[in-house]
């Protein structure tokens, strides 16, 4: 499998130990960012969700402060399912249910007064890469809803 993974500054520690684990078991490509001093999140958000339309990667991981701010980016292109992950149950979901091909991870807030850890996001990340998409009509049914609204929507 191969994964395309960037941040921006306030991603830039997690990511680092991210592709360094993942590279033990994928193929990781890094589109950065290389260093902590303030980036915007866009320019990174633009690398991975490009290299997963175009099917360069599998799959992509996008980590910023909230998570949300890459998420909005990322869905701006045709065929791109971004989902925002901050627990176990969401990284599960986001793959079963939403199929989501770009998972976008917070790395400054807090979850019921805890840091978000490596552990916590290296586990989020596996669940999401071992868990499949739905077979479930209902679920087929709400991404095909989806595509359609995209087709419309992306000229």
């Amino acid at each position: 499998m191969k994964i395309a993974i960037a941040s921006d500054h306030a991603g830039y520690v997690l990511r680092k130990k991210l592709v360094e684990k993942l590279s033990e078991e994928y193929v990781v490509i890094d589109f950065g960012c290389f260093s902590e001093d303030s980036c915007d999140y866009p320019d990174y958000a633009v690398k991975v969700a490009e290299a997963v339309q175009k099917k360069d990667v599998d799959c992509g991981i996008l980590l910023c402060a909230t998570g949300i701010g890459m998420s909005i980016v990322a869905n701006k292109f045709k065929g791109i399912r971004a989902g925002v992950c901050f627990s176990d149950e969401t990284a599960r979901l986001i793959s079963e249910h939403n199929f989501v091909n770009v998972i976008c991870i917070p790395s400054r807030i807090k979850l019921c007064d805890k840091e978000i850890s490596f552990d916590m996001v290296y586990n989020w990340v596996k669940i999401w890469l071992s868990t499949a998409n739905s077979n479930e009509q209902r679920h087929i049914r709400r991404i095909e809803k989806i595509s359609l609204i995209e087709k419309q929507n992306f000229r």
